[in-house]
């Protein structure tokens, strides 16, 4: 920064002085940051340096000490408790990964639209994950699979891309369970044969080549693992090992990990912990590396072997190679029996019975007992053999049987609950066999036998099996089973045996049936159950009397029991104080002010005249602000607004330019004033081509001497005025003058250098040419057409020199000399066409109207603007998709301009995504309107949930979306909305976010009037408008049902404001699709690589991106545009692959249908030669020639492919300065991490620093210093001169001296604090010092203001959420205004703020970088009007990446779930007590007719329906509600704090039992002040409700500690634990009976099939019923929970008693426990794991530091500091409301939150940063 001192500073303060009011004024309601300490006596470089490194140490030093700590400590304890090497290894690994994840991140996985990631599932995790779930009961195999299939199936529905890896070294962890190595290899074997997932199982382990090469080529978005191993024994501490050793190999090579315990789903998204992988994770993989392969080896190596399990006998590897030969035996004897193949689990079935009988013979034999005797007598041992064989082979009877019974009962059959285990006989044999099947199942994965795999998810069931053998018991020998099957599952298990009996003969194993042939028993006798069991509650409606209700849900209210008259007894009866919404949410001014009451404050403020000063300099400073903020937007308040509702309609504005025609349509003749106006034109245009002539006479000498001596810098100086002329002769004249100049110096260009020419010069002269031919045809002579036919000759391009020819008049040809057509003089060495696109791409004209709309003052609209503005003028509404800087935010400010000339009581909405963005419009609006309007009006007002300004009093509001829901479901608002005109949606694809969507939802239901729904990344737009074009349907039947029209409802005024009062035009409910695809500048791709200390930008050709299987499965995307450089560079390569290709020479430019012989080469040629390009490509895949296809896109693959395998390049001053001399700054270089936004900044501050020292005099600090004292004191004479009055002429002559002196010296000092060339990027020209001065006066409070100053004198600045805002609005309005040329930032600037730039560039890739992302950030590339094209560079972003990146499409917008609890409580209020009680209905009708999720979709309907009866229940049930619909008691805080459903009700459940009364004990009797330990105990109840963060679970079983923060937050206290358990029980009860009443909605069909495979198990309907089916049949019935649920012996009761239902709801509902009001006090993951919530609010309580909730809390600065804003809203909430309810002023509880309220306030305010 320019080093000026306290002296310089005092005179840029006295310059300031002037405007000094709108310099202090805040920035919307912004509170003033703390001071920073002044630090005089210091260099301001130091100072500045300083602060760099403190703020580098607190972000590098602390994670690396903490790490050294550690590995410190585990050397230590190691070498106490001689722990071997492998082991130490494994525990220094488990507590690293145990740091990594304090600081995950649980994020959306698909970050909404997840088409541009591809990811890695680990195989053995997944089945870690769901092996282990807690509704899953080990055996039963298909509930596995379902579980597995769920969860793949919902990722696939989200679009995900994915890939499944099994190691084969991982087979280890499983070695201790025959039943889970079985389970492993059927679920690989399933994937692979019933599945589209790609499985890959050839790898051996992460240390594979292989394995390494796979990452490189694919670079994953992240790799799905598990933290944990859940088994015992070895599998405890070394399986868990695998798993980590696993995560830092990943980690450490540059890819994110995902833990996949944890997980959550809602209706859209996928939700885990993440941890990215970060430099010093890369560091410590690299050291430990060689180690980690060495134990991962013994890990291997030291796993026991499976047969320790299933063999008693020490010679274990016998029977194991007898085992293989029994297989290998069996497996031939069975494709003897079964050469045709059959299903695989009668295969199984048979060969693992027949093994295992086998095998355990074998081991009798080993232990020394006889199982064949001869022909005399046996002896005991043998009759022993014997028994025990028939008993083994009964098990293999039941095992059959149970088979059979598998493939022919439907899942309805099987919901069975047996615990009975099994005996140890019967436990070992039934080991034993599943160890067969596991090797089976090995070799059928290699053999070339034809097996139906179907039903490999079924081989088994665990409870079918154990109720087999118990019926089987119930009588002696089952001598009547055969009977008892029935023919068809008697003839399959028949079938199966005797094919078993005929695969094993040497057994000797008897006939099917009986089924039983011994009377051995093998289940123990199960425990007894449980004398009460639970049933589910029978709930009966209260009755409602609401025509609202009876409207929306009359038809279901007849489906379900009410209560009578004698139960409604039992429920509570009391009325509460009725519940009105007066006040604001956050303080207690009335939120429902009218104007007249604003007009009643106004006169009474006029009355003070302190206080009427005081308000108009408050107004003047904002609007001062505002303008000032808008300069930075080149918005100067151009139009000022006159009502005139008549003006501003389509109609008025054409009929103005429509000439007059008589009756028979002839045009009429024009009358004497026509013809007088008609000749006054004429003259005028005689008269601006006398001056334009005049002027260019003027000008000519300069601009040609500029041309002749410096050709760029005189082309500039013609641009201008060019720019300025009128004329369009003139123009014609001064365009061949420059043509002339630039052919010259083309001429003077090929004499010097010969053959290597650059064309430069000649495209500048093309471009002349171009501008002539294009602009000036009309006024071309015969004279200038010949000349340039000479230029285009002598370049080369005779086609085109005939072409212009062609263009003179035959008479005028025959009196023209045409010149002979020798040869070309200086050709370029291409064709016309070539050459245009190879080197004139950004300069190519677009299509563009030249017919000027009347309606548009600074440009000439194309047809698509056109249509939008016809739409405003319509009363239509309209949905625009169009690119971003495609001028589609233009029709906002007509639609603007037209409210605000139509009357001064109309209204205009713009809703924002963002307060960033809502700032900018809001300085938009003041810079580009003004009018004068009534007393208290004003032209706009904002309302965001932190500030509001003239919300009520405002024409046009600027909100933010959630905000705007809280005035249209205001009550006493509805004649404010009935005043709305238009509500502009920018940005509307939020409508598909993953925060606060179904809010856009709501607004755009609930608004009757037109709306504009802008947006340039959305992919099925014709979807979204149908769904808005049914929500104005439904407002068009209510409109023509009621008397009076919506649309001319006006509220009653005073006499004086009707006078006035100009009736509304009726409105349309026709909705527009307006699209337009086409980018105003082209984009190109660069890939950043350093190498030998040089950066080098690699051209990236978009095509490169495609795969060959990306274009057969989804063809070329849409909006993969390509330059007219890269489609010729495509071209060639597709002639260099195919030198035969038939079509070469039909596509060849200069022959080209839109190219031949073409002298002007437009975008749109381009456009359509693109598009045939791709075409005729994909077809080439079609014709079978799939190779050349594959050559193609492999030659258009960069050359520094392997660059980015490198580690990370951090040389980010090397990038800067590389771009600055490629002229491409300025440029937003955009992170995802705030740490990296800040230290790019820093470094470069640094970097420039460190050159200005080694540029400058060491004395020149001397020198400045003493110039600093010298003018120090002459700015304390000047001060007291000024102030001085009646001077003395000598005192007046020292005056002038001092001045004099003080002047020469500040010149010397300004000198000297000049900064060197290359020490900044700033150009001092592009912003006067005045309006930079400005700026830095009004940031000089904001904390760290000298260190961003510097930053800012040297064009750098740094965006990020958690930054003050006036530093963020400085770096904003310096970019815009061209001073700061390099920004780094977070997302903030990608979403629809303005800043422009000409390049943008990705410093690295994360979690947050999405195809959407992408397309917005890249989008701020390329500046219209200023930049021809834009540049796009990737660094340290993976290759696989960037093209996945390029080749994604938009996000498609779904719905989501529409309704939760407190959203139903708010509609009910605003039919309850609105005003206007039929209008406030339709608006409810509206939103709960009309959801996105369930348009079009009945079922989706009737949810909804049923979600809306049961809500009402609830709110009865909790007292919100009485039975006429009337909202009462703490309806309105529990509305309030809406944001944290169920949090809310069970903090009124608090307060209604008088809990929070016990805790808010006062000091003292009768005093008004709280202990410490009461505020920290509030604290922690409000943390447990409002501050629900959850950490991994890995992270509490760990017991780490830390250095400011406890992290873990404690549990409630005892009693309000259970209270929550109370309400939690009403909730479920109450919801329980939802799901059974919505589960008539579910697809039966699909609800019986697996969901990722299709595999059905409705089961054969059966000719005849049986004893056994029957018996079957008294299965627990269940309608609501999921069928492959109920095996695992889950019912409806679970939907009663259990907090987390997802894993066995029926999934084809759509319903989550999300949309459940269940608090859980513990929050398990699905392994059973508690997960602790993190302490952020308390421990911010405690120590108020924000540093410490970053590096304890784990929690990114930018969310530690949004999260406690949040606690703090609603600690403020929570206070204003209770004030509000609480009728006593000195209640306990109100004093107490009034406390809180300011303690809290205070600690966040004392960190605003």
């Amino acid at each position: 920064m320019h080093r000026r001192g306290k002296a310089a500073r005092h005179q840029g303060h006295k310059e300031a002085r002037g405007c000094s009011d709108m310099e202090t004024s805040l920035s919307l309601s912004e509170e003033d940051s703390p001071d920073e300490d002044e630090t005089e006596d210091l260099d301001e470089d130091a100072a500045v340096e300083k602060k760099w490194n403190d703020l580098k140490q607190l972000s590098d030093a602390t994670e690396e000490a903490r790490l050294e700590k550690l590995l410190l400590k585990v050397t230590t304890g190691s070498a106490k408790e001689g722990v071997s090497k492998h082991q130490k290894t494994l525990q220094f690994l488990s507590q690293l990964l145990l740091i990594s994840f304090t600081k995950s991140q649980k994020v959306s996985l698909l970050r909404d639209f997840v088409e541009s990631e591809f990811f890695v599932i680990d195989g053995d995790s997944l089945m870690m994950t769901y092996v282990h779930e807690t509704t899953l009961v080990p055996g039963q195999n298909l509930h596995f699979f379902y579980l597995v299939e769920n969860f793949l199936f919902d990722l696939t529905e989200k679009k995900a891309k994915f890939v499944i890896i099994f190691f084969e070294d991982a087979e280890s962890i499983w070695n201790q369970s025959p039943l889970y190595l079985s389970v492993r290899t059927a679920l690989i074997l399933h994937l692979q044969h019933n599945t589209k997932v790609p499985v890959l199982t050839n790898f051996s382990n992460c240390f594979d080549p292989k394995w390494k090469q796979f990452l490189n080529e694919n670079h994953p978005y992240f790799v799905m693992i598990s933290d944990k191993a859940f088994t015992n024994s070895w599998s405890g501490q070394y399986a868990s090992g695998m798993f980590h050793i696993f995560m830092f190999h990943t980690l450490g090579n540059k890819i994110n990990i995902v833990l996949s315990s944890g997980m959550s789903w809602d209706i859209l998204r996928v939700y885990a912990y993440h941890i990215c992988s970060k430099s010093i994770m890369r560091s410590k993989f690299k050291r430990y590396e060689v180690d980690l392969k060495v134990t991962h080896e013994w890990l291997v190596k030291v796993a026991p072997s499976i047969y320790n399990q299933v063999f008693l006998t020490p010679n274990k590897e016998k029977l194991a190679k007898q085992m293989q030969k029994e297989i290998q035996h069996s497996f031939s004897k069975l494709k003897d029996l079964w050469p045709q193949g059959s299903d695989i689990s009668r295969i199984l079935c048979v060969m693992s019975c027949s093994v295992a009988l086998k095998m355990y013979a074998h081991e009798l034999v080993m232990f020394g007992l006889p199982t064949k005797s001869g022909e005399g007598a046996k002896t005991q041992e043998e009759r022993c053999s014997e028994q025990a064989i028939q008993s083994a082979a009964d098990i293999c009877r039941m095992y059959c049987l149970h088979v059979a019974l598998l493939r022919n009962l439907p899942l309805s059959n099987r919901a069975l609950k047996n615990d009975a285990p099994w005996t140890d006989f019967a436990r070992r044999f039934l080991l034993l066999r599943r160890t067969a099947e596991y090797f089976i199942l090995k070799k059928l994965q290699v053999t070339g036998w034809k097996i139906d795999m179907t039903y490999l998810s079924d081989l088994n069931d665990g409870c079918l099996l154990r109720t087999v053998a118990k019926l089987c018991s119930e009588k002696p020998r089952c001598t009547d089973t055969e009977h008892q099957l029935g023919s068809k599952i008697g003839d399959e298990y028949k079938h199966i045996w005797e094919t078993f009996a005929k695969a094993s003969p040497e057994l000797n194993v008897g006939h099917a049936f009986p089924v039983t042939c011994t009377s051995m028993i093998f289940l123990k006798p199960a425990e007894p159950e449980a004398a009460s069991r639970q049933k589910i509650p029978a709930i009966g409606l209260i009755p409602m009397k609401s025509t609202l209700v009876e409207e929306f849900i009359g038809d279901l209210l007849e489906q379900l029991p009410q209560l009578n008259s004698e139960d409604l007894e039992h429920e509570p009866q009391e009325k509460l104080k009725e519940f009105d919404e007066v006040l604001h949410w956050h303080s207690r001014k009335h939120i429902v002010s009218t104007l007249k009451d604003h007009y009643e404050s106004m006169k009474e403020a006029m009355r003070d005249p302190k206080e009427w000063r005081k308000l108009l300099r408050h107004q003047q400073k904002l609007v001062a602000f505002e303008r000032f903020y808008a300069e930075s937007l080149d918005e100067n308040a151009v139009v000022t607004i006159v009502t005139s509702p008549s003006v501003a309609t389509s109609d008025s504005a054409k009929q103005q330019h429509q000439p007059r025609k008589g009756k028979s349509g002839k045009s009429a003749k024009k009358k004497s004033s026509e013809l007088i106006i008609e000749a006054q034109g004429k003259k005028k245009k005689e008269e601006e081509e006398r001056k334009a002539q005049e002027r260019w006479s003027s000008l000519q000498d300069s601009i040609q001497w500029e041309l002749s001596n410096d050709i760029d810098r005189g082309i500039k100086s013609l641009e201008k005025f060019l720019l300025n002329c009128a004329s369009d002769n003139v123009k014609v004249t001064a365009e061949m003058e420059a043509s002339k100049y630039c052919y010259k110096a083309w001429v003077e260009h090929c004499r010097s250098k010969g053959a290597s020419r650059d064309v430069k010069i000649a495209v500048l002269l093309m471009r002349r040419i171009h501008s002539i031919l294009n602009r000036h045809e009309v006024q071309l002579s015969p004279a200038v057409l010949n000349e340039l036919a000479r230029y285009l000759k002598n370049l080369g391009f005779l086609n085109l020199r005939d072409t212009v020819l062609q263009m003179i008049d035959p008479e005028q040809k025959q009196e023209t000399k045409i010149k002979s057509t020798k040869d070309p003089k200086f050709p370029v060495g291409v064709g016309a066409a070539r050459f245009q696109l190879q080197h004139m791409g950004p300069y190519l004209f677009r299509e563009e109207r030249k017919d000027p709309d009347p309606r548009v003052r600074h440009f000439i609209p194309d047809s698509w603007q056109r249509e939008l503005l016809d739409a405003v003028d319509n009363n239509e509404s309209a949905v625009i998709v169009a690119p971003t800087s495609s001028g589609k935010t233009y029709a906002s400010y007509y639609c603007m301009e037209k409210v605000l000339r139509g009357s001064d009581t109309g209204i205009l909405v713009y809703v924002s995504p963002t307060k960033a963005l809502v700032n900018q419009v809001v300085a938009t609006v003041y810079g580009r309107f003004t009018k004068s309007l009534p007393n208290g009006m004003v032209v706009c007002g904002y309302f965001t949930r932190d500030y509001h300004q003239h919300i009520h009093e405002c024409q046009i509001l600027v909100t933010v979306p959630q905000c705007l829901e809280i005035l249209l479901l205001s009550p006493h608002l509805q004649d404010w909305v009935n005043r709305i005109q238009y509500v502009i949606f920018d940005e509307v694809h939020c409508l598909g976010g993953e925060i606060g969507a179904e809010v856009w939802e709501h607004l755009l239901a609930l608004i009757r009037c037109p709306f504009l729904a802008l947006s340039a990344t959305i992919s099925n737009p014709e979807d979204l408008t149908q769904w808005l074009r049914s929500v104005k349907m439904y407002w068009q039947r209510v409109e023509n049902n009621s008397n009076i029209p919506a649309s001319t409802k006006v509220p009653q005024k005073s006499k004086k404001s009707q006078k006035t009062e100009v009736p509304k035009s009726r409105q349309s409910f026709k909705v527009r699709l307006v699209t337009y695809e086409e980018r105003y500048n082209d984009l190109e791709k660069f890939l950043c690589d350093f190498k030998n200390n040089e950066c080098k930008l690699i051209p990236y050709h978009p095509c490169a991106a495609l795969t060959v299987n990306h274009i057969q499965d989804y063809g070329i995307p849409s909006d993969l545009a390509l330059t007219p450089s890269e489609c010729l560079r495509f071209y060639d390569a597709m002639v260099f692959v195919f030198p035969k290709w038939p079509r070469a020479q039909e596509f060849e430019p200069e022959e080209y249908k839109s190219f031949k012989n073409k002298v002007i080469v437009r975008k749109s040629d381009v456009r359509e030669y693109e598009a045939d390009l791709k075409k005729e490509f994909v077809g080439w895949l079609k014709a079978g020639w799939k190779d050349k296809v594959e050559g193609v896109l492999l030659l258009l693959n960069p050359e520094a492919e392997r660059t980015f395998q490198d580690s990370e390049k951090r040389n980010f001053p090397l990038l800067v300065e590389t771009l600055q001399k490629m002229d491409l700054l300025p440029a937003l270089f955009f992170a995802f991490d705030i740490e990296l936004v800040e230290s790019f900044a820093g470094e470069l501050l640094m970097h420039l620093l460190e050159k200005e020292k080694s540029k400058k005099n060491s004395n020149d600090m001397k020198e400045k210093q003493k110039l600093e004292n010298k003018l120090r004191k002459l700015s304390k004479h000047l001060e007291k001169e000024d102030t001085s009055t009646n001077l003395t002429r000598k005192q007046s002559e020292q005056l002038i001296l001092y001045r004099t002196e003080y002047d020469t010296l500040e010149q010397k000092y300004r000198k000297l604090c000049e900064l060197p060339p290359g020490c900044t990027f700033a150009e001092t020209s592009t912003a006067d010092e005045q309006f930079r001065n400005k700026i830095f006066f009004r940031m000089q409070k904001a904390n760290l203001s000298r260190y961003f100053q510097a930053m800012f004198f040297r064009a750098i600045g740094c965006h990020h959420a958690s930054l003050n805002n006036r530093v963020k609005q400085t770096v904003e309005m310096l970019f815009r205004r061209g001073y700061i040329k390099v920004v780094s930032s977070t997302s903030t600037l990608a979403l629809g703020i303005n800043m422009p730039c000409k390049t943008t560039v990705f410093l690295q890739d994360s979690v947050h970088l999405d195809s959407l992302s992408y397309r917005q950030m890249s989008g701020r590339a390329g500046r219209r009007g200023m930049d021809n094209l834009g540049n796009v560079i990737f660094l340290n972003v993976p290759l696989p990446k960037v093209q996945r990146l390029i080749k994604a499409n938009v996000p498609q917008l779904k719905g989501q779930f529409p309704l939760n609890i407190t959203f139903v409580l708010r509609l009910l209020l605003l039919a309850a007590r609105a005003d206007d009680k039929i209008d406030a209905q339709a608006k409810v009708l509206s939103v709960l007719q009309h959801s996105m999720m369930a348009f079009n979709q009945p079922k989706k309907q009737n949810i909804v329906k049923f979600y809306f009866l049961f809500s009402l229940q609830f709110l009865l049930r909790e007292g919100y509600l009485d039975r006429e619909g009337q909202p009462q008691g703490f309806a309105g805080l529990v509305m309030h704090i809406h944001y944290h459903e169920p949090a809310n009700f069970v903090f009124i459940h608090f307060l209604v039992e008088g809990l929070l009364h016990k805790i808010c004990q006062p000091l003292k009797r009768k005093s008004k002040l709280f202990s410490e330990d009461v505020m920290e105990t509030l604290v922690l109840i409000l943390a447990n409700l409002f501050g629900r963060r959850y950490l991994p679970p890995c992270l509490e079983e760990a017991k780490l500690t830390f250095d400011q923060s406890k992290v873990f937050l404690d549990d409630l206290p005892d009693k309000f634990a259970a209270s929550v358990q109370e309400y939690n029980k009403t909730a479920q009860a109450l919801f329980g009976k939802f799901l059974l009443s919505t589960s008539n909605q579910a697809s039966l069909e699909d609800e019986y099939k697996l969901p990722l495979s299709g595999t059905s198990f409705m089961g054969p309907k059966l000719r005849e019923a049986s004893a056994i089916t029957r018996k079957l049949g008294k299965a627990v019935k269940c309608s609501a929970v999921s069928p492959f649920a109920c095996l695992s012996g889950h019912s409806d009761l679970d939907l009663f008693v259990k907090n987390d239902i997802d894993p066995i709801i029926l999934r084809t509902l759509g319903i989550h426990a999300s949309n459940i009001p269940v608090l859980q006090l513990k929050c398990f993951d699905r392994q059973g794991r508690r997960m602790p919530l993190n302490a952020y609010a308390l421990d911010f309580y405690k120590h108020g530091c924000l540093d410490a909730l970053h590096l304890d809390n784990g929690l990114n600065r930018g969310d530690a500091f949004n999260l406690i804003k949040d606690f703090t809203l609603v600690i403020a909430t929570i206070s204003t409301s209770l004030e509000d309810l609480c009728d006593n002023e000195d209640d306990p509880v109100v004093l107490a939150f009034q406390q809180l309220h300011r303690n809290y306030r205070s600690k966040f305010e004392n960190v605003w940063s």
